[in-house]
């Protein structure tokens, strides 16, 4: 590959190398392996369904641990996605000979009836109203179709808000009687339910470094009033997906896609990049769960109730087994180990944390026992898209949980396919985990990587379609070597906006009047 001077430069700046654009074009010819599929993982065959004795055990151990805690909160997305069908609205209906409710009955645009016929219920709605009044805007005088593009208007275009270009985070979700708060903001309040010690919540959030301003304003508004509502102190860091972590692009014809300034493009390789983030934390115990996955406050609850007890429940299980973990490491290592003492850590293995290797010697089982370990979370799949909870075949033979995703797959054999739709549940990207070994060391989690699970994604650059090369996603490939439990959770855990229309579902709406 030949690169002029202009590259080589625009290289240096984005901290690439010319062996690292290499590496990335021989993913895109060769392609990625795909994973083999043994079984899905069901309740009692890789799924664990705790008891009511069991999870009250797993949360007291968890209130009782004096182990740090932090809350890893991926915050990086522009709401872009979420506005998308409002986007082509503003494009589409202004030519349609269509009446309003006719237009709305188009497949695409199926979505928008119910968001406009409950768009009172948005969060931000008011500040609509009030925004378009100050522009002279009378909603009585005008019909149902010119009131939706007035108010479709104010939410994105430069004259309004521009929401679409805010990053997720910082969109409006809920609302309350006496305030409307951001998903950024909510992720706090949820934090006191089960991130705290000792008066004290550490909350880390990887955002993109045009939108720190942003997030930092939000912040200094909002963290004297929680403190003081709640008596919790919170500490807060932010971090950014590395530069040399950005992945090329090709176009239609397999040549390196490059802007208008004839300059390389290089985007984010998705979540995959913030192993790097993660491997930056000092915690004993680490939350994960994504921005846009947060729930209205349901005042009705007490506690013990909510579905977010169960974030206590899995961090107690992961104390539990790291506890089993450590203890096993530590008698292994010394310098005469008993055949009970083998036995046990291959049962401990093979039983508590989903290995099924033939284990040849000592090292070896060393060698799978000395790995991070990750609790997550599980909900009954009802047709979400994304990854699930699968056994799957790996290259040295052993027979290990992963979350997979549909595009790691070949559905060209039938019996892959069939095993992929025989899946039962879905990933919530709801995870507890642990970054140190059995001595107290932190483990550098990219020896942890499979780097041949990455995948090559279709995207669109100013309306061109380009393929996008993605990184082993950050709970698919970026913790594949990882030891993993999977634990059924309440579907009540998962509560994702991908489109604006989400934030009318029961999770982000208010549940009793207060």
């Amino acid at each position: 590959m030949n690169f002029n001077p202009d590259d080589l430069s625009h290289l240096n700046d984005h901290d690439q190398s010319v062996q690292k654009i290499e590496k990335d074009l021989q993913h895109f010819e060769k392609g990625f392996p795909n994973l083999e599929i043994v079984k899905p993982a069901t309740l009692g065959d890789g799924i664990l369904k705790l008891s009511t004795k069991e999870k009250k055990e797993l949360i007291k151990a968890y209130k009782q641990s004096a182990l740090q805690v932090l809350k890893f909160v991926p915050a990086s997305g522009a709401a872009s996605r979420m506005f998308r069908s409002l986007h082509q609205f503003l494009d589409e209906y202004p030519t349609t000979t269509f009446s309003f409710e006719n237009f709305l009955k188009e497949e695409k645009f199926k979505d928008l009836k119910v968001f406009f016929d409950s768009i009172e219920h948005i969060a931000f709605y008011e500040d609509l109203i009030l925004a378009l009044k100050g522009r002279g805007v009378d909603f009585d005088e005008l019909s149902r179709g010119t009131n939706a593009f007035e108010l479709a208007k104010q939410m994105l275009t430069k004259e309004g808000f521009q929401m679409a270009d805010l990053p997720k985070g910082l969109i409006p979700f809920h609302k309350y009687p006496q305030e409307k708060l951001s998903a950024f903001e909510e992720h706090f309040y949820e934090a006191t339910n089960y991130a705290v010690k000792n008066g004290k919540a550490k909350l880390h959030f990887t955002i993109s470094t045009n939108h720190i301003d942003r997030f930092k304003n939000k912040l200094k508004d909002f963290q004297p009033k929680i403190e003081e509502e709640t008596g919790i102190s919170f500490e807060v860091d932010f971090s950014f997906q590395h530069s040399s972590t950005d992945t090329i692009c090709l176009d239609s014809n397999g040549e390196i896609f490059k802007d208008e300034n004839n300059k390389i493009l290089f985007r984010p390789a998705g979540h995959g990049a913030l192993v790097d983030n993660l491997n930056q934390l000092d915690s004993d115990i680490i939350f994960i769960k994504n921005i846009d996955n947060v729930a209205h406050q349901d005042p009705a609850l007490e506690a013990g109730q909510s579905s977010l007890e169960y974030k206590s429940v899995l961090a107690g299980l992961l104390i539990q087994l790291q506890n089993k973990a450590f203890s096993l490491l530590e008698n292994l290592n010394k310098e005469s180990v008993s055949e009970e003492v083998i036995q046990e850590a291959v049962t401990f293995l093979k039983n508590d944390l989903n290995i099924h290797v033939d284990f040849k010697n000592r090292d070896e089982i060393v060698h799978y026992l000395n790995r991070p370990i990750r609790v997550c979370g599980m909900v009954v799949n009802e047709g979400a898209p994304g990854g699930g909870p699968f056994w799957i075949k790996n290259e040295d033979d052993s027979i290990s949980l992963q979350i997979i995703e549909k595009s790691q797959v070949d559905l060209t054999q039938q019996d892959q396919k069939e095993k992929l739709e025989a899946s039962t549940h879905f990933n919530p990207v709801d995870i507890v985990c642990s970054l140190k070994n059995y001595k107290g060391e932190a483990f550098d989690l990219k020896q942890f990587v499979d780097v041949n699970k990455g995948f090559i994604a279709k995207k669109f650059v100013g309306g061109e379609a380009i393929k996008a090369l993605e990184l082993p996603g950050l709970w698919n490939g970026g913790m594949a070597f990882w030891n993993t439990v999977f634990v059924e959770v309440p579907a009540e855990s998962f509560n994702p906006v991908k489109t604006v229309v989400d934030l009318l579902k029961p999770g982000h709406q208010p549940k009793t009047d207060v």
